[in-house]
């Protein structure tokens, strides 16, 4: 290959690699089948290893050590219509996501007489860990669903109950920063680079989860509340990638990427449930307040220097850099308040069935100005199953569960009307449904 197409692939490359996925791909779609069948409303109901992303304090609620693994499906059935079909820069669109999920949760006995709980979970797509891109902010786009769920997750937690009715957690989610750099020696007489040098590394980023989790006792008979406040920090991955191209001390090409991608705002969530033996029933409602005027520009930052003696000799330091680091955008969103319920039932003990709905209004504004990121209003229904197996050796819980769920997110058409001088594309509409099916097996020991 000839330098001029080293130099070339080296651009692209590092033009394709860095897409703006926000917000927490769990608030969109929910973590385990038992909370997407119950529309997410997990801070006072959750159970399992999900608390540790819904309220950490309730680790502590499952008595018993156990084991999940699960498989996630989501694929979006979205529109873009423009009044001029082949204006450009083309809208975009999100692809179908395959992901798998692992959690573990282990309380302690003996001395701590189940009064502490430890966990992990472990979120990830299938085909990539980790996938960003840097589309042009003028190409409309879903704000929210683009790349959402090409991401690694972690989740750590403890939980401790200092009294019987109090459980108390503190968690963190982990993402890794992108932070690489490339240096490569040119010849140009031989055509050939002499060194080539490219180093990528990822630093792990952490975000605090905290909860806490009341669970009065009502006496005989009276079921059992449940009351959840957890507080979720935000979060974001943050992309550098520098491309130094050197021919001695006579050239010098800088070539500059960056961006701000997967980012979370800070959330509030408060919940209450209603457990009743008999029937088997729980109730549970939600309200998750998002910080979304805090939002970041999520759209790639490109800067080229030129420079060397020989670009100096010709008085070019500064006429051949380019840059597109401008001032960044103001994307004028607003904090939203998501109402989430949901309903388990369980009229046998091997059959449990699950339903919910949340409403989440969107952050964004009409995208009236240059800038085109999406989104709309969301209507989410769900529903869900769950198997019991009992282990016959044991009287306790089910041995192994085997829960499903599908959800269904409803995008209301919204209609945008840009002026011309701001779009050439002239207006545009945007809407349609996502659907979103999971499959879990929890064993428990």
């Amino acid at each position: 290959m000839s330098a001029l197409g080293w130099v070339r692939a080296t651009l692209v490359a590092g033009l394709v690699v860095p897409s703006a996925a926000r917000a927490g791909t769990f608030d969109i779609f929910g973590h385990t089948p038992r909370d997407i069948g119950m529309g997410g409303a997990m801070t006072a109901a959750v159970i399992g290893y999900s608390a540790l992303y819904y309220n950490p304090a309730a680790l502590t609620r499952d008595k018993q050590h156990s084991l999940g693994l699960g498989l996630h499906l989501s694929a979006p059935f979205l529109t873009i219509d423009r009044e001029s079909p082949a204006a450009t820069p083309a809208a975009v669109l999100p692809d179908t996501h395959v992901g798998v999920s692992l959690g573990w949760v282990k309380p302690f006995g003996g001395i701590f007489d189940d009064r502490l709980a430890v966990g992990v979970s472990v979120s990830l797509p299938i085909e990539r860990l980790v996938r960003v891109q840097g589309y042009d902010p003028a190409a409309p786009q879903f704000y929210l669903y683009q790349n959402l769920q090409d991401k690694l997750l972690i989740h750590l937690g403890v939980a401790a109950d200092p009294t019987d009715w109090l459980s108390l957690g503190l968690g963190v989610q982990i993402l890794a920063d992108v932070i690489g750099k490339a240096n490569l020696d040119l010849d140009i007489v031989a055509g050939t680079f002499t060194r080539r040098t490219v180093g990528v590394t990822l630093e792990p980023t952490a975000s605090p989860f905290a909860g806490l989790h009341i669970h009065p006792a009502l006496g005989e008979g009276g079921g059992q509340l449940g009351i959840g406040l957890a507080f979720r920090g935000s979060s974001e991955l943050a992309f550098d990638l520098p491309v130094i191209v050197r021919e001695g001390e006579a050239l010098d090409l800088r070539i500059d990427v960056s961006q701000t991608v997967l980012w979370t705002p800070h959330e509030l969530a408060f919940g209450l449930s209603y457990t009743l033996d008999d029937p088997a029933l729980t109730l549970a409602m939600d309200l998750t307040y998002a910080w979304w005027s805090d939002a970041p520009d999520p759209s790639p930052r490109l800067s080229v220097d030129l420079g060397g003696r020989l670009v100096a000799a010709f008085g070019l330091d500064s006429a051949l850099d380019l840059s597109v680091d401008r001032k960044p955008l103001d994307l004028g969103f607003r904090d939203t308040l998501t109402a989430r319920v949901g309903v388990e039932w369980s009229p046998s003990g091997a059959v449990t069935l699950r339903g919910g709905y949340f409403f989440r209004p969107t952050p964004a504004p009409p995208a009236t100005g240059s800038q085109a990121y999406l989104d709309n209003d969301a209507h989410v229904v769900s529903l869900g199953l769950g198997l019991a197996f009992q282990n016959p050796l044991k009287g306790a819980r089910a041995a192994v569960e085997l829960d499903l769920a599908v959800q269904a997110t409803i995008l209301p058409r919204r209609t945008v009307y840009r002026a011309a001088a701001e779009d050439p594309g002239g207006d545009l509409s945007h809407g349609g449904v996502l659907l979103h099916t999971s499959i879990a097996a929890t064993h428990h020991f």
